[in-house]
């Protein structure tokens, strides 16, 4: 039996086609006890309109739960209404038991527009609201994420520190870090070489030294596993050196 990965957490983008039960299953081979829950793109969203008892229970039949959860963007034309919608899945995070969600928006304004209604929300919740930089999003890179930050001026708000999608915009995950230390309350992690996805230990991000730097800060943020690109065609195979990759850095 694989020895079990306390911070190493499970992401459904890995193998975006497989079904929930599929996912989970194949994690929990390798130890994962832990899955950050996405509600679109991958086959095995959450619904928030669902049953969150029926997903708790397809998480424990694998010996896994859910620690993170992708909220839906809010903006656009009904904006009070994306609001709403983006508390309603908060409540369906917090019944499957997320303690991190990560907070969307469709632009920088409305990041900060909707922070109070929305870090209001976490709070009673007892949620912990990150924000994540994604390449050609709103927050591509560390300025994009310190002026959300700056501007709603909230110690309650957290940052996602994505480590894959700041060196795809050309930031090295040092300047990154240095930027948003104090404030990193979730890591995501996948390997980038010459602009693309790749297996764990075959590109150009130095994992060895952003571990020990997280260490010495005493940083003990999970880290998600997330596979891209041409792990898609063989995720196990991926998951399988992915893990024998992260684990000794962080301890497991």
């Amino acid at each position: 039996m694989a020895r079990e990965r306390k911070r190493l957490v499970a992401s459904p983008c890995s193998a975006p086609k497989w079904t929930l039960d599929e996912v989970l299953a194949a994690h929990a081979e390798l130890g994962f006890r832990k899955f950050e829950a996405f509600t679109g793109w991958v086959a095995s969203a959450l619904d928030v309109a669902g049953d969150p008892a029926g997903y708790v229970a397809a998480a424990e039949r694998h010996g896994m739960r859910y620690t993170s959860f992708h909220l839906p963007a809010v903006g656009g034309e009904d904006f009070d209404a994306s609001v709403t919608a983006s508390i309603a899945a908060s409540r369906f995070a917090k019944a499957v038991g997320a303690e991190i969600v990560l907070y969307k928006a469709k632009t920088r304004p409305d990041y900060v527009r909707a922070a109070p209604a929305m870090l209001d929300a976490c709070e009673e919740l007892g949620l912990t609201p990150v924000v994540q930089n994604h390449k050609g999003s709103a927050l591509n890179d560390v300025d994009d994420v310190r002026g959300v930050l700056d501007g709603v001026a909230d110690e309650r708000l957290k940052v996602l520190l994505e480590i894959g999608h700041f060196h795809q915009a050309g930031v090295t995950w040092d300047v990154a870090y240095a930027a948003l230390r104090g404030r990193i309350a979730l890591v995501h992690v996948k390997d980038i070489a010459a602009g693309e996805p790749v297996g764990f230990g075959e590109g150009e991000i130095d994992f060895p030294a952003l571990a020990a730097t997280l260490a010495a800060d005493g940083c003990t943020a999970d880290w998600v596993v997330e596979l891209e690109g041409k792990c898609w065609d063989d995720p196990k195979r991926y998951l399988r050196e992915a893990v024998d990759f992260l684990a000794p850095l962080v301890g497991e």
